[in-house]
């Protein structure tokens, strides 16, 4: 309830990658092994479908991303994101797709 969730992302080597990490009370390596499967949920009394990792999954899978759980530093759940990057426009170059020529 009181907890806090930090956010970071850095460019890396082709990718952009993102850690969520919260100080919650986190989950075993059997958890996290599965945590990412389609209907798996962590426990039977809380709410969810046990869709929506997988659904993470699948989308930055399709797109050459990766998606992983590792245990926090002092507690809690690092979710890390690698994304691919999108090439870098030329500096001072502003492009309206509108106006360019085909």
């Amino acid at each position: 309830r009181d907890g806090a969730i930090v956010v970071d992302a850095r460019r890396r080597c082709g990718f952009v990658e993102v850690r969520v990490t919260d100080d919650g009370p986190g989950m075993t390596d059997e958890q996290r092994a599965r945590a990412l499967d389609r209907f798996w949920r962590a426990s039977a009394g809380g709410g969810g479908s046990g869709l929506g990792l997988a659904i993470v999954r699948q989308l930055i899978e399709a797109d050459g991303g990766t998606v992983g759980l590792e245990a926090a530093s002092g507690g809690g759940l690092c979710v890390v994101l690698r994304l691919r990057a999108a090439e870098r426009e030329a500096r001072g170059r502003d492009r309206d797709p509108v106006s360019e020529p085909a």
